[in-house]
């Protein structure tokens, strides 16, 4: 017997499926509570963004994998009761408020003064916003096997 662990949120008729499977001699499952099945919402919702290929000529496979991200997020919308219109009344506010996407832009990093508001903003979120000072990036340059 080989046993893998799977550890995921799966569609509903996922686990029927295993069960009447007979190479699937036992399938462990259980029903996750409220919050685990928000946070698996959220991992899968990065496990099916993964999925999607980027390239023009996979066009059917990036369909297949967008429809099954729609279907994480919807599910995740519905849990928290929130409506399509709701929804698409925040995204029209926040797309009057900062734009969309369509000019493609894409910041590299901001130089702050030391003083600027936005430090403790950025600080508070180191997994987000990597900090670099002008002293450690003229110490990595210093020790730049480039620069020696």
């Amino acid at each position: 017997m080989i046993r893998f662990y799977l550890q995921k949120l799966v569609r509903d008729k996922v686990v029927k499926k295993c069960l009447d499977d007979e190479e699937v001699l036992h399938t462990e499952y259980r029903i996750l509570d409220k919050q685990e099945f928000r946070r698996e919402l959220l991992r899968k919702v990065h496990e099916e963004a993964d999925e999607i290929p980027l390239d023009d000529n996979q066009r059917d496979e990036s369909l297949k994998e967008l429809a099954d991200l729609q279907e994480v997020v919807d599910t995740l919308r519905q849990d928290f009761g929130f409506s399509i219109e709701q929804i698409q009344e925040e995204m029209a506010r926040k797309k009057q408020d900062k734009g969309g996407f369509d000019k493609r832009h894409y910041i590299e990093y901001h130089d702050l003064a030391d003083d600027s508001k936005w430090v403790e903003i950025f600080r508070a979120q180191p997994e987000k916003y990597r900090e670099e000072t002008a002293d450690s990036k003229e110490r990595s340059l210093a020790t730049s096997p480039l620069t020696g």
